[in-house]
């Protein structure tokens, strides 16, 4: 039996901080789950965007017809406007949120799937907001061509974060 080194640095004894005690030993989700994880996230987010929309549409029209006033063209734009700025901030909060207090999202969950830093530990805020952001990079979806099958997009690299098997 060995002694025990009192000069050792500290080990973490939470599993959920050791995903992968090497760098190497990730397990980087496949192409397959990855695009199964956009489609569902996808349609996540534009039935919450929807629905914001939608209670959005409806006080503002009450509001307007509590003054007698009609809707028009002008708000009408003024309205699409709102529900577009709606639709980025339902996606942000969406990510941010799920990402950064379960390290998955509603898809990652049914995919079997994680976020993790490089390193295998658990993402900071900075990089989930960054992951997240990132993904308003046009054409971002297409930077997951490649990789033989086990790719790493852009809002992975440009944040320091990968996406990984958990089963």
């Amino acid at each position: 039996m060995q002694a025990e080194n009192p000069y050792a640095s500290p080990e973490s004894t939470n599993p959920a901080i050791d995903i992968a005690p090497n760098v190497n030993e990730l397990r980087i989700a496949s192409q397959g789950k990855r695009f199964l994880n956009l489609i569902l996230d996808g349609i996540v987010t534009n039935v919450l965007s929807g629905v914001a929309g939608v209670v959005v549409g409806l006080v503002y029209g009450i509001s307007r017809a509590a003054q007698g006033a009609p809707i028009t063209p002008e708000d009408e734009a003024t309205l699409q406007v709102v529900g577009m700025l709606m639709g980025f901030a339902v996606m942000i909060v969406y990510f941010v949120f799920t990402e950064l207090v379960f390290q998955r999202s509603f898809a990652k969950f049914v995919t079997g799937t994680r976020v993790v830093r490089e390193d295998g530990g658990r993402p900071s805020f900075g990089q989930i907001l960054g992951r997240t952001l990132a993904r308003f990079i046009p054409f971002e979806a297409f930077s997951f061509f490649g990789g033989q099958g086990f790719p790493v997009g852009w809002h992975d690299s440009l944040s320091g974060t990968r996406v990984i098997n958990t089963r």
